[in-house]
C-alpha cells in the first residue's frame, strides 16, 4: 500500500512541475488572430488541420492526462484489499 501512495505523489509533482512550466502569458487579439499568425509554423499547408493536428492534440493529451490521474487517485484511495 505504501508504495501506491509514493507512486501517486510522484504522479501528482510531475502533473505539477509540467504545469508550472507552462506559458500563461495572455495572446494579444485573441485566438483566431493567434492561430492566423501562426499556423504556418507547423508545417501543415491547411489551417484547420493545423489546429487539429497540433492545438488540439495538447488538449487531448490534458484531458487523458487528467483523467488517468483521477483513476489512479481514485485507485489509491479505494485500495484493494487482499484476501
Amino acid at each position: 500500500m505504501r508504495t501506491k501512495q509514493i507512486l501517486g505523489l510522484i504522479i501528482v509533482l510531475g502533473i505539477l512541475a509540467l504545469l508550472l512550466q507552462l506559458d500563461y502569458s495572455k495572446v494579444e487579439g485573441g485566438s483566431y488572430e493567434y492561430y492566423i499568425n501562426n499556423w504556418k509554423e507547423i508545417g501543415v499547408p491547411n489551417l484547420v488541420t493545423a489546429i487539429l493536428a497540433d492545438w488540439r492534440g495538447y488538449d487531448t493529451l490534458g484531458e487523458a492526462t487528467i483523467l488517468f490521474t483521477a483513476i489512479i487517485g481514485v485507485y489509491t484511495l479505494l485500495g484493494v484489499k487482499k484476501k
